[in-house]
């Protein structure tokens, strides 16, 4: 009986020594690939970045006009300030506007023609998110998510001092922009400063090239008598106009352990948004639509 015990704990010894020697030489590496053709299509990936030295280049416009040619990307275009972005058709609540991965609160999300609350000057990137995969990064954005990176507050330490300036002029309605920007590390602190000045008048536009109030005859006659001069004799666009400033700063640390950093961001815009209203008829003092639409 002793032998026959014996014999028994040896052969339940082996067995798992013998299994795990197996499994070790079975091993090797596997490629899985999940495209069914064995390909990935650009066109297909959800995810797009619009480098900052592009968004410089293409001058002062709106968040949605920046993006606007981007693959199912399209804006909500309320002038030259208002564009909102439409993201596979899809507006409003539905796309989520981020500033490095914070959502920007604004009143922009009451309606397509209020302007969203984010400086586009002296920015790193711009990162769109289309479809249903934007989930992972904002809840209730269905529609997408289009992140603003910025760099106020740098993750490594800077090296040196760096800065830039900049100048756009506008002939079609007199706009002036101006912008700098400088970033540099001081006694181990990383420092980040950017400005932006915009100033554009009203647009303007060839004697009579806006035509309005031609839904009958009769209507075509008085809106001709009452906005003769408006549209014909004045040359430019009303509420057109825009004036916007922004003022960038930021504070950081970093090590081995990572990084800290503080910053502060000021923002004001005056804008008007052209044809805004339906109450043609109604006049303020200066000779101007009651309803002219601008905020600040």
């Amino acid at each position: 009986m002793r032998r026959t015990a014996a014999h028994t704990l040896v052969a339940v010894a082996v067995i798992p020594l013998t299994a795990t020697g197996s499994e070790n030489t079975l091993k090797e590496e596997t490629i899985v690939t999940a495209s069914f053709i064995g390909a990935n299509s650009a066109s297909a990936a959800p995810i797009h970045v619009v480098d900052g030295e592009q968004i410089a280049q293409a001058g002062a416009q709106s968040l949605g006009e920046h993006i606007d040619a981007l693959l199912g990307v399209s804006t909500a275009d309320f002038g030259a300030v208002v564009g909102q972005p439409i993201v596979r058709g899809m507006g409003g609540t539905r796309v989520r506007v981020l500033n490095n991965g914070t959502v920007v609160r604004d009143v922009s999300s009451l309606g397509p023609d209020h302007p969203i609350d984010a400086s586009l000057s002296h920015i790193q990137q711009i990162e769109v998110v289309r479809g249903p995969s934007a989930l992972m990064y904002s809840n209730g954005a269905v529609g997408g998510i289009v992140n603003i990176v910025d760099g106020t507050i740098p993750m490594t330490d800077l090296e040196g001092f760096s800065g830039s300036l900049g100048a756009e002029s506008q002939s079609v309605n007199d706009g002036e922009v101006v912008d700098f920007a400088v970033r540099g590390n001081v006694g181990g602190l990383n420092i980040t400063y950017s400005f932006q000045d915009v100033d554009m008048a009203n647009y303007e536009i060839p004697d009579n090239a806006v035509l309005g109030g031609q839904s009958d005859d009769d209507h075509e006659e008085d809106h001709e008598e009452e906005h003769g001069d408006e549209h014909g004799e004045t040359g430019t666009l009303t509420n057109s106009d825009t004036e916007t400033t922004s003022h960038r700063f930021g504070l950081s640390t970093a090590g081995d352990w990572g990084y800290v950093g503080v910053s502060y961001n000021d923002l004001s815009n005056t804008y008007g948004i052209p044809f805004h209203g339906d109450d043609h008829g109604a006049h303020e003092e200066g000779g101007h639509d009651e309803h002219e639409g601008e905020y600040e």
